[in-house]
């Protein structure tokens, strides 16, 4: 297995993004994009030039293989990604703004692929061929299951000597909306 420099887990969504302003309800055209916080510093990685891993769970639907897709052509490494049969790969709707505003996002990821990822999506040759391993409190919002994963992940990328980065932003409202779910609204402890 080649050696990586940073190894990513979350979740990528479709996102479409208006091409035109107004209400989304009311908005006729959007541009496909693909989105995701930690899906993002891995481009970025990547197109500085480092050899960068992401781990995930999508759907076996479009919006999958679109995320793959992706992936590929900035070069980003995803052998560790699951293909789930299951659950779907989420997307989220984003309003344009010209006045200097937030965009509104909508986000339809309840019961994702992602949101179920677990300790079961650990590879350990995978993680330990990376120097150093990319965590965000965004992955650690979408559910139990991919916080205890994390957790796993930091303590062995630790335990070999390689240095565990946990980044404990959120996207907004991602985990207001994960408590009206049902789920706490502060982890009780960080991962690593």
């Amino acid at each position: 297995m080649e050696n990586l420099d940073v190894i990513t887990i979350g979740e990528a969504m479709a996102m479409f993004v208006a091409t035109e302003t107004g209400d989304l309800a009311e908005v006729e055209h959007f541009m496909k994009r693909v989105a995701g916080a930690e899906l993002n510093v891995a481009t970025g990685l990547a197109r500085l030039g480092l050899k960068v891993g992401w781990v995930s769970r999508v759907g076996n639907d479009s919006f999958g293989r679109f995320v793959l897709q992706s992936l590929a052509k900035e070069g980003i490494d995803s052998h560790a990604v699951a293909i789930d049969n299951r659950f779907a790969t989420g997307f989220q709707m984003k309003s344009k703004v010209e006045n200097g505003t937030d965009p509104i996002v909508e986000y339809f990821r309840k019961g994702s692929a992602a949101s179920h990822l677990s300790p079961d999506d650990f590879r350990a040759d995978y993680f330990t061929s990376a120097r150093h391993l990319h965590l965000s409190g965004v992955a650690a919002a979408l559910s139990e299951s991919s916080y205890a994963l994390l957790e796993h992940a930091a303590k062995v990328m630790k335990a070999e000597g390689k240095n565990p980065l946990f980044r404990p932003q959120s996207a907004p409202g991602a985990v207001e909306k994960r408590s009206r779910d049902g789920g706490e609204t502060q982890p009780s402890r960080l991962p690593g």
